[in-house]
């Protein structure tokens, strides 16, 4: 039977089946703001209901009014519908207004309501309310959300001139105004709003929340006398809260000093919130159960206190990592710097914290050195956690999210033992930096450096490259032709033609190196294994190179080694000095197995969570697999207990990661990170300043290479340039002439490969894929660290 009713007469038991937007009229008007006059139709079953709602319009005097869906599942908590059913404006006679009224009824099934039912509400039941509210004549109109996104503590309001429904529409801009309290941050020029209706409107936002009892979105008019008309409430929805640093740290960061040195390596660009809960979790446990065995910190240090995330990106905080300055022995904040950077961050504060007593120090000093020292245990203990690690992937997708949870410890462990093993490699080699004051110019030291670590055997990364180009060889000994293969014809030639002892050489590389790849530390990267298109693009850059000379020059390590020491005359200080460079080469190789074998867990996890994904796909929990890398690990299995509000929030996420992978940010800084303004390019500055990592010197045509699509193109003696490099471009270091980063250091995983094949490298170019375009004729010094634009690109 029809119900119909004033809005502020809705008897409270009916209110959970009118619709989010009938019931925010009601309990707008209940909690004391001013709503128009409106009354609503529910139950609709025939067309005497329309004749009744015209009877309902003549009798209230209306004139023009608004006529709107209010949907059982619209504007709630999780889902707000927006946009998915009718409303119509300035509906005028009785006609209209029934016009009106069944195109509301008739629009909870149209395409575009099923569509989002389907995706986001799994077909859950919904009916139909309409309201019919009396049309303000406003001079403004706007929104307003109670949290402004990314403003913590501020009320956005929106304003345009007129209807709001410009606004809401999308056919007008609004001015913005983020109030405050009695304060409104930069006041629009030529405001809609005076600085009274706009706080006004500000603390009524507020009180709404307060009210409501949580976070609100309100429609609002000033009508032609100034009065403030309500004329929506609904709670702000999941995918609202969703913005570009919805999951940044809850710290106060304010005396924090940040750097995107060593992590931006490891995981360059924008992390998912997968990653971010998972491998990102692990590395900062692993950071901080290392500080608490030392001794610099408790136990009660939050999670991200020391690698956070702003924006998804990923910072050191070194205002903690100093702690070990001021709690051990032998350490600064210069030794600090060069561990984790490879640099001194200049005119940055250290830690204010005050020195330990001695004893505590000392301690604390003997727990630093068996860290510091304790490479091989820390091999060990990576074995063990490898060898302990199983996924039972027959299981159902409730079984593997439970393995998932309770196998976590040993993800948490591998970085652990990884970052014990960087200890060792970056204690050693800090060691060797204090030999830079001995040296007038410190670039060649640095170089010097670099070239001591090269050519060792030992080094996991390194047999990457070389397996590969070992099959290669094979390849083309076997079939020279396959040197002019595509990706496809690989493909063909691995299932069909490649002979036995071929097809056993290619299963030997991926038993051991397929799970590697490109930005392997991300859990939503396919490794090799999974992404034959990736490795076979790998393989083409390696297999076009067979056969052909390199005139790179290529010392033995021992040459640098001598170089170094022949600046020292006492035979004492020449052999302490050699025993570095041997612990120092031992450290690396330390450092690449255990970030090898921390890959390898990592991988296991990437297997469960996409066997997860698939089953929670078939199961109609997720619309396509790859949304479950944009849940957190703690919402996987609030999805699963049946929370599907979060499959929407994972779509806003996975809309708004293109935008943070693109975003930016400083070497080091203080405070909350932010992101850079690209650099202005001026035409007369043609060299740049980097760090030189791999001696040698080459010209060639410089090639940007922001993804691995980019990367395809890359030529025969070609310069890279890029962000950063992991162990997923080294087969293309087989066709470059020289390699440029943005960030780095000596001991970077793509630079240890790098010096393996004499490729002249300068890192920390700062804003280097900016000033260099490809196409630029460009010469690289790996001696000094400089870069130089000899001709630059003709303008496409």
């Amino acid at each position: 039977m029809t119900k119909i009713f004033d809005i502020q007469s809705i008897p409270e038991e009916l209110l959970p089946q009118v619709g989010g937007k009938a019931r925010g009229l009601y309990q707008l008007i209940h909690f004391g703001f001013q709503v128009p006059k409106a009354f609503i139709i529910t139950d609709i079953d025939d067309d005497e209901t329309f004749e009744t709602a015209v009877a309902k319009y003549k009798e209230l005097g209306m004139d023009e009014v608004s006529v709107r869906s209010s949907a059982t599942l619209e504007d709630g908590m999780d889902f707000s519908a927006a946009g998915q059913f009718s409303t119509f404006l300035n509906v005028q006679g009785a006609d209209a207004l029934k016009e009106a009224a069944k195109a509301c009824v008739e629009s909870l099934h149209n395409k575009t309501a099923e569509h989002y039912s389907t995706t986001f509400l799994r077909s859950a039941e919904c009916k139909m309310t309409v309201v019919v509210q009396e049309m303000v004549k406003a001079k403004c109109a706007g929104v307003i959300f109670s949290r402004a996104p990314m403003r913590p503590g501020f009320v956005l309001v929106e304003a345009v001139p007129g209807l709001g429904e410009n606004l809401v529409s999308g056919k007008m801009s609004a001015q913005q105004y983020r109030v405050r309290g009695n304060k409104i941050e930069n006041m629009p020029a030529h405001s809609i709003l005076n600085r009274k209706e706009a706080i006004t409107l500000g603390s009524e936002g507020k009180r709404a929340e307060e009210l409501f009892g949580m976070p609100m979105d309100l429609e609002w008019a000033i009508d032609k006398k100034g009065a403030i008309q309500w004329l929506q409430a609904r709670p702000i929805t999941i995918s609202e809260s969703v913005t570009m640093n919805e999951l940044d740290c809850d710290l106060d960061a304010t005396d924090f000093v940040y750097t995107t040195g060593n992590i931006g390596e490891v995981m360059p660009g924008a992390v998912t919130p997968l990653n971010l809960s998972t491998n990102m979790y692990a590395l900062d446990w692993g950071v901080k159960q290392t500080y608490i065995e030392i001794g610099c910190t408790g136990k009660d240090v939050p999670p991200y206190y020391y690698l956070a995330s702003y924006y998804n990106h990923m910072f050191f905080n070194m205002t903690s990592i100093y702690r070990v300055n001021h709690t051990t022995y032998g350490t600064t904040k210069e030794t600090s710097d060069e561990s984790i950077c490879g640099m001194v961050l200049e005119g940055l504060p250290g830690n204010d914290m005050k020195n330990l007593p001695f004893w505590k120090r000392l301690r604390n000093t003997w727990r630093f050195g068996k860290i510091v020292f304790g490479g091989n245990v820390a091999k060990e203990g990576m074995d063990k956690v490898v060898k302990e690690l199983h996924f039972d992937l027959t299981q159902d997708m409730h079984g593997i999210y439970k393995q998932i949870i309770d196998n976590f410890q040993y993800l948490n462990w591998a970085q652990y033992w990884h970052y014990r093993a960087s200890y060792y490699s970056g204690g050693q080699s800090a060691m060797l930096g204090k030999l830079e004051k001995d040296f007038d110019n410190k670039d060649a030291f640095k170089a010097l450096v670099a070239g001591c670590l090269t050519q060792n055997e030992e080094f996991e990364s390194a047999n990457v490259l070389r397996m590969m180009r070992q099959l290669a060889e094979n390849m083309v000994k076997e079939k020279p032709e396959v040197q002019q293969y595509g990706i496809e014809q690989l493909g063909t030639y691995f299932e069909q033609e490649a002979s036995e002892a071929i097809r056993q050489e290619y299963a030997e590389f991926m038993k051991r190196h397929g799970f590697r790849g490109l930005r392997e530390p991300e859990i939503m990267s396919k490794p090799w294994r999974d992404n034959l298109e990736s490795f076979y693009t790998s393989l083409r850059s390696v297999l076009v190179t067979v056969g052909k000379t390199t005139e790179r020059e290529e010392k033995p390590w021992t040459t640098y080694a001598d170089e170094l020491l022949s600046h020292y005359s006492s035979g004492m200080k020449r052999k302490y000095i050699m025993g570095l460079i041997n612990k120092a080469r031992k450290g690396v190789c330390y450092r690449e197995y255990t970030k090898s074998r921390t890959i390898y867990v990592l991988d296991q996890f990437k297997q469960a969570y996409r066997k997860l994904a698939e089953l929670m796909t078939e199961a109609g929990l997720l619309p396509e697999v790859d949304c479950i890398y944009f849940l957190l690990q703690d919402e996987v299995g609030q999805l699963l207990q049946g929370d599907q509000s979060l499959v929407k929030k994972a779509m806003a996420r996975r809309r708004i990661f293109p935008q943070q992978q693109k975003l930016k940010f400083p070497y080091a800084q203080q405070g909350v990170p932010q992101p850079m303004v690209e650099p202005e390019l001026d035409g007369n500055n043609t060299t740049f300043q980097g760090t030189p990592v791999s001696r040698g010197i080459a010209t060639g045509i410089a090639r940007v290479v922001h993804d691995e699509k980019d990367a395809s193109l890359l030529k025969e003696g070609e310069i890279m340039v890029t962000t950063c490099t992991d162990i997923g471009w080294s087969p293309y270091y087989s066709i470059i002439a020289a390699l440029v980063t943005e960030i780095g250091s000596a001991l970077s995983h793509g630079v240890v490969v790098a010096r393996e094949y004499a490729l002249p490298t300068v890192v920390n170019v700062s804003n280097a894929m900016t000033l260099i375009q490809t196409g630029d004729e460009i010469t690289i010094d790996g001696n000094t660290g400089r870069v130089s634009i000899i001709k630059k690109a003709e303008k496409q």
